[in-house]
């Protein structure tokens, strides 16, 4: 009788398991829905449930910043966009959105060193290496 208690068990554990791994990918999903519909209060929503079931989702860091830059919240933005940069040090797409934010709050220096990473990780958004550098460079002179 045990044996089969304990077999039962093992199912009903192995199930919830297999429903919380399925419901992280829904929420992950339905962010990206409302994202992509401009609807940034339900997807921040989907978002942050995702969080809670995987923390180490760099994706669902990197689109909650997006959504605090749109609401000109620049600290959240920089708190998300770190720990996208902890989970993964060369996503080319964060470093790209930190410097911008390092100009914007008129912190150059960060700016620069951002820079120098991103120069040396960039894959896909190669192209606006340059014009990172003359914005460092033309904001520092003002």
């Amino acid at each position: 009788m045990k044996k089969y208690f304990k077999y039962f068990l093992s199912i009903f554990f192995c199930s919830l398991t297999l429903k919380s791994y399925a419901a992280n990918v829904d929420y992950f999903n339905q962010g990206m829905k409302f994202f992509n519909q401009n609807d940034y209060k339900e997807a921040k929503y989907y978002f942050e449930k995702d969080i809670v079931f995987n923390t180490k989702n760099e994706k669902t860091y990197l689109h909650l910043s997006k959504i605090s830059a749109f609401n000109k919240d620049n600290n959240q933005q920089k708190n998300y966009l770190d720990t996208v940069l902890v989970l993964n040090p060369k996503n080319e797409e964060a470093l790209y959105l930190k410097i911008l934010l390092n100009i914007e709050e008129g912190d150059f220096k960060k700016a620069q060193e951002s820079n120098l990473v991103f120069s040396k990780v960039c894959k896909e958004l190669c192209s606006k290496k340059n014009d990172l550098s003359k914005m460092i460079i033309i904001d520092k002179k003002q």
